[in-house]
């Protein structure tokens, strides 16, 4: 029961933490999209960005459905591994900010590229159209470049370290089972 409420709680506190950065960081102070239109976004990634644009606050919902339950499942596999990997909730700090990095590479490279916001529009479905989303996505800065926010990137590694990573290793690190 403890281990549940840990990745529900770091599941909780870090996709908080995370979609009011994008909220901020995508909205006001840069693009100017509202919290519907990023939510927006994350429901792109199911159903395509035109599907996603025209659906209104439903797809939003979808957004926000989608933005918890992949904290969830991100705070799960910390859990999860924290179960063989003691160090994990020793030295939580630590960890968590590497795990940051581990889910920002993986959500930009792998995840965002593979999904239906990756560029075709749709779900990669060959393992030849996999492995060329997978190949363009390493070749190129995701998110990409924008001269205009040359600071994007490195905020958006910091909010996936220390917004994300840090408190899924807090909440494991917390709720961890009591070792005798």
């Amino acid at each position: 029961m403890r281990m549940l409420w840990g990745i529900l709680l770091g599941g909780l506190i870090a996709g908080a933490l995370d979609i009011v950065y994008a909220f901020v960081a995508y909205g006001p102070v840069s693009y100017g999209l509202t919290p519907q239109e990023v939510l927006q976004s994350v429901a792109s990634g199911w159903i395509g960005r035109d599907a996603s644009s025209a659906g209104g606050w439903n797809t939003a919902l979808l957004g926000l459905v989608t933005h918890f339950g992949l904290a969830t499942l991100m705070a799960a596999a910390y859990m999860l591994a924290s179960r063989s990997f003691g160090v994990l909730t020793q030295k939580w700090v630590l960890w968590g900010f590497i795990y940051g990095l581990v889910l920002y590479v993986a959500m930009n490279y792998v995840v965002a590229p593979l999904s239906a916001a990756g560029g075709a529009g749709h779900f990669a479905s060959s393992i030849g159209e996999i492995t060329g989303r997978l190949r363009d996505s390493f070749s190129d800065i995701r998110p990409r470049w924008d001269a205009n926010y040359p600071w994007m990137i490195p905020v958006t590694i910091f909010a996936h370290t220390v917004l994300v990573g840090i408190p899924i290793a807090w909440a494991a690190m917390r709720f961890a089972p009591q070792r005798d």
